[in-house]
């Protein structure tokens, strides 16, 4: 079918990887990125996006799911 597949594994390579997309001219581009499961995404609206973060982190933890709460946070306060 002529599609190409993109995929990105290192942040440094979005740039080199989405331009080999839309550079493709036989067929369809297609894109796959490994992200880190435990990223937390930047909400749309602070208050809220803070508000719903509490809330999925306090029902995570009520079904005993500490181990994941910790992880997300270890791995996001490097960001700060």
């Amino acid at each position: 079918m002529g599609a190409k597949g993109i995929r990105i594994e290192e942040p440094g390579d979005v740039k080199e990887g989405l331009a080999a997309a839309l550079a493709h001219r036989g067929g369809p581009g297609s894109g796959d990125a490994v992200v880190d499961p435990y990223a937390l995404c930047c909400p749309p609206h602070p208050v809220q996006g803070r508000r719903a973060l509490h809330l999925s982190l306090a029902k995570q933890v009520l079904n005993g799911k500490m181990d994941s709460v910790i992880k997300t946070i270890e791995r996001n306060i490097r960001l700060i």
